[in-house]
């Protein structure tokens, strides 16, 4: 029985080892203030399942579920006004804001004013999912 047991524990650790739990953050004003994109999935999974961590603490701070993405998928983050914030994934765009952190909502079309202006992009690079932001023009 133990060596069957050492046989097995390496191959259940490998298994965990393929799940994928993480998560990237834009700091809107410290981390009190900020969008989070948080991903989870089985090692079985060939896709992410996808939430929106919106929080403006101590006042609000709500979580959304998304969609399932590719994990190499890279998630556009934009700002059309103040507090409102537009992540765009290939062509499916999803709006929420910071004031009271339960505005959610899926668009189906770009908003009247546009996109407004890109803050930058979720995705993943060499293994790491993080938030990189868009560089500033001199």
């Amino acid at each position: 029985m133990q060596r069957l047991s050492c046989r097995i524990l390496p191959l259940f650790l490998l298994l965990l080892s393929a799940c994928t739990n993480d998560g990237a953050a834009y700091l809107i004003d410290g981390q009190r203030h900020a969008i989070s994109l948080v991903r989870d999935s089985m090692f079985w999974e060939k896709q992410v399942n996808l939430s929106l961590v919106v929080s403006r603490l101590p006042d609000c701070q709500r979580r959304h579920a998304i969609q399932k993405v590719n994990p190499k998928a890279h998630i556009e983050l934009w700002q059309p006004g103040e507090g409102t914030y537009i992540l765009k994934i290939g062509d499916i765009m999803y709006v929420t804001e910071t004031r009271t952190c339960e505005g959610f909502a899926r668009l189906n079309e770009d908003p009247p004013g546009g996109l407004g202006v890109q803050l930058g992009v979720f995705g993943e690079s060499k293994g790491v999912f993080s938030f990189v932001p868009v560089k500033e023009e001199e």
